[in-house]
């Protein structure tokens, strides 16, 4: 990273819903709705899946609606981490659940997350309005004191950051070297990324560039890039979870980024974001980050759309004020993130 840090941009899945990204919500109804090409793993996925809604949940993932009541997808992934921490079973349907099909059922989920992504994000019209690119387009004389931290897996922010001929500086280290096309601009993905996938033998990262890697099934990964390795791959992307394992030393490298860039800069704006109260990790990130620095930065909050209620705009404020010590730094704006991608940093003397 050169020079000094002046402005953190936090992306949160408000930003990339600017863009027809699908939230969290959203995504394990998409998934079973949306018609696919089978092939054999995921004819497989798709029944086990099947088996675990219909005994977990009494969900019929074969006559889903728009009115079929999922629970939220930090739910799911929470109660088979907890399942796998506590090394517990469950009886379903008169079979046992054990450890191994409780942790493949989780890789299933979480393949579900980058196939859904993947696919939302491909049927996309191209070209058309990309307020990530427009954003890097207005911010691109600044890229050398501004830096971006994402919590989204898409690949939205990688791939504006590239069009403009610039790379991402992901904070972690690659088996295969990124291709060099322009200035680095830093970009820290604390929860993974669709184009980054682990080797376990060696513990190595592939990036995949602008191929969503982490969406393809197993037997179609791209292979472990490191020398006289080949590995097989696995994503690394940490799902949203309260159990979140943040064990992965590359995910550790891209978080103690995060925190340094956090410590230096001036300003922190934070785009399609509510701070909920379930992120611990992400609080105890900025916590750390105020008091090592010794003064709270100017923040700013770009998280509002049309039909949102006061009420909730309310409690998204106070929330951030009860995180920060001196709460006349912060502003929770009436914009969005569209506005800082049409407007850029003028926005901030509105």
């Amino acid at each position: 990273m050169q020079g000094g840090i002046r402005n953190v941009i936090f992306l949160g899945a408000g930003a990339s819903k600017a863009d027809n990204a699908p939230l969290q919500a959203d995504l394990l109804r998409e998934y079973f709705q949306t018609p696919r090409s089978s092939d054999r793993y995921r004819t497989a996925m798709d029944a086990e899946l099947g088996n675990f809604f219909k005994g977990f949940y009494d969900i019929d993932t074969a006559t889903v609606t728009k009115d079929t009541s999922f629970p939220t997808f930090e739910e799911v992934l929470g109660m088979l981490e907890l399942a796998l921490a506590r090394d517990e079973n469950f009886r379903v349907s008169g079979e046992t659940w054990d450890r191994r099909r409780i942790q493949e059922c989780r890789e299933h989920v979480v393949f579900l997350i980058c196939t859904v992504l993947a696919e939302k994000l491909a049927a996309r019209s191209w070209p058309g309005r990309n307020y990530h690119r427009e954003l890097i387009g207005r911010l691109i004389v600044t890229t050398g004191t501004t830096c971006f931290i994402s919590l989204n897996y898409d690949l939205l922010i990688d791939n504006a950051i590239s069009h403009r001929g610039r790379i991402p500086d992901y904070g972690t280290t690659f088996a295969n070297q990124i291709p060099q096309t322009g200035g680095a601009v830093p970009l820290y993905k604390l929860h993974g990324s669709l184009n980054w996938l682990r080797c376990p033998l060696c513990n190595s990262l592939t990036h995949t560039g602008d191929v969503k890697g982490a969406s393809f099934p197993p037997t179609s990964r791209t292979p472990c890039r490191a020398v006289q390795c080949k590995g097989e791959t696995v994503p690394i992307v940490i799902p949203p979870t309260f159990f979140k394992v943040m064990s992965d030393y590359h995910l550790q490298q891209v978080w103690h980024a995060a925190e340094r860039a956090l410590v230096q800069a001036e300003r922190i704006l934070f785009c399609g974001y509510s701070l909920p109260d379930a992120d611990m990790h992400i609080r105890y990130l900025l916590k750390r980050a105020e008091i090592n620095r010794g003064e709270t930065p100017e923040v700013f909050i770009y998280n509002n759309h049309p039909h949102k209620p006061e009420r909730q705009k309310e409690e998204e404020s106070a929330r951030y004020k009860r995180l920060f010590r001196d709460p006349s730094k912060v502003h929770y704006t009436q914009f969005a993130f569209q506005d800082l991608a049409e407007k850029g940093f003028k926005i901030l003397k509105k």
